[in-house]
């Protein structure tokens, strides 16, 4: 409420002087006056401490809003913070880890499956190595002197270049008309084999070689990690907001108790302002009291205040209908007047 608004409070010195008669009632009249004006005084008084009051309780209050408003805003920037982040981060993670443990199995699965290749590559390798020996074994028995004749027997070629060939050696069998042929691939063809499954072997080394520099089971730490940090960051945010709320409610209960302190000083600074105008309106009427209802023009035998009770007669009924009217009830007719 704006209290400053108000229209300046009027001081006991705003009362005119009457002029004083010196008789009986005069001084009852000025006993009364001096205590309502004691009165006056310090009610004056106690609205100036109410104001004080006042101002000082609107001032807390404002200050307990904007704290109250803060708090508010902080417990909110970690409830979104939450929401948009902490909430996506644990959700993200559960996925990650079933993929990490997915890409471990396999990868567990395909070094087993490398490591028998390798195991049999390796066993191709050493029988084309026993195949590649049994090819140079041959060719080392055509060139060797004591196997000069059957070789000639079997391909009926000589193959002793020193002598002449005016004794040809007999033509070979017709299934053997191919045999230096199919004795050259015996011997070549297993060194291209041995060379190949070398090739091989050696690939599939690399490929070992590659598949545990590539370490997949590395991510199962590094996604342990994540997991942790995440679980903590998540716990952080949510330990946040239970402390914030916990903080908030604190800070409501201190805004609702400064507002109603706030309210009972308006509810009292009216209250002593209506308590001061009615000492002033008093100490006024006793000073110059001015009793329209009074007949002075009467004589002594004759009644004055009549017209007064009248007033007040009418000024009660229709205080009644005020009252009548608020609770919706049928007034009924005022008085007659006399």
């Amino acid at each position: 409420m704006a209290l400053q608004n108000q229209r300046p409070q009027r001081q006991p010195s705003d009362i005119p002087d009457c002029e004083e008669r010196d008789n009986a009632t005069q001084k009852k009249i000025n006993a009364l006056k001096k205590l309502y004006c004691t009165a006056l005084t310090a009610s004056r008084d106690n609205v100036n401490k109410l104001e004080i009051s006042y101002y000082g309780k609107e001032t807390l209050y404002k200050k307990k809003e904007i704290k109250y408003l803060r708090t508010q805003n902080n417990l909110q920037r970690y409830v979104n913070t939450e929401i948009s982040m902490g909430s996506q981060l644990m959700q993200a993670n559960k996925r990650l880890t079933t993929n990490v443990t997915n890409y471990k199995t396999w990868d567990d699965a395909l070094a087993d499956k490398l490591k028998k290749a390798f195991d049999a590559i390796k066993d191709i390798k050493n029988k084309m190595g026993d195949l590649r020996d049994a090819g140079n074994k041959i060719d080392n028995s055509m060139h060797d002197s004591c196997s000069t004749g059957k070789w000639a027997i079997i391909t009926g070629k000589n193959p002793d270049t020193c002598k002449d060939d005016q004794n040809p050696p007999p033509a070979p069998h017709e299934g053997c008309k191919d045999a230096d042929e199919i004795i050259d691939l015996l011997i070549c063809m297993p060194k291209a084999l041995y060379q190949d499954a070398d090739s091989i072997f050696k690939a599939s080394s690399d490929i070992i070689g590659i598949q545990k520099f590539a370490n997949i089971g590395s991510l199962v730490t590094l996604q342990s990690d994540l997991s942790t940090k995440t679980t903590e960051f998540d716990d952080l945010l949510q330990t946040a907001i239970t402390t914030r709320k916990k903080d908030l409610e604190t800070v409501q209960k201190d805004l609702v108790q400064s507002l109603a302190d706030r309210t009972d000083s308006i509810v009292d600074l009216y209250s002593g302002r209506c308590d001061y105008e009615g000492s002033y309106k008093t100490v006024s009427e006793i000073c110059c009291p001015k009793c329209n209802c009074v007949l002075t023009d009467k004589g002594n035998c004759e009644p004055r205040l009549e017209d007064c009770l009248c007033e007040i007669c009418e000024l009660c009924g229709e205080v009644r209908n005020t009252f009548s009217d608020l609770v919706g009830k049928v007034p009924p007719p005022p008085p007659p007047t006399r």
